[in-house]
């Protein structure tokens, strides 16, 4: 798996690259934007499956209900929790098209099929069903 050194949302190049494209930005815009374009894909590439994951984590990290690794990660910088507690709450019409966003991601991804192949999958697919269970 190109670029990812782990199962966890944030363990992947192409997520780090959006959040800080995230920190840089002053709403929640992103996010929703990364979550209808897994919506509108036919077939979603890896690094759109990984970017959506990363928005749907922060997503329910508004709703005060982060992860795991949200919570005690490295590679989550205060700036992170700063962005996050600036915009706690906002979002919520987002959840059902993000339950939707994951559900299309387990089934038909780059994303999945990677993961399938790495002998890593059942803890990829419990990363995402912890997720799913937040929202």
């Amino acid at each position: 798996m190109m670029g990812a050194w782990g199962t966890g949302i944030f363990e992947n190049d192409d997520v780090l690259d959006w959040k800080a494209d995230l920190l840089d930005s002053d709403d929640i815009e992103l996010i929703e934007e990364t979550i209808e374009e897994v919506l509108e894909e036919e077939y979603i590439e890896s690094d759109l499956a990984s970017n959506a994951l990363g928005a749907i984590e922060i997503l329910a990290a508004l709703q005060g209900k982060p992860g795991q690794e949200t919570l005690n990660s490295q590679s989550n910088t205060e700036d992170l929790y700063e962005w996050i507690d600036a915009h706690k709450g906002k979002g919520k019409n987002l959840i059902s098209k993000a339950k939707r966003a994951i559900i299309k991601i387990k089934k038909d991804s780059e994303l999945q099929e990677l993961w399938e192949e790495s002998g890593e999958y059942s803890n990829w697919l419990n990363t995402l069903n912890d997720l799913e269970s937040r929202l």
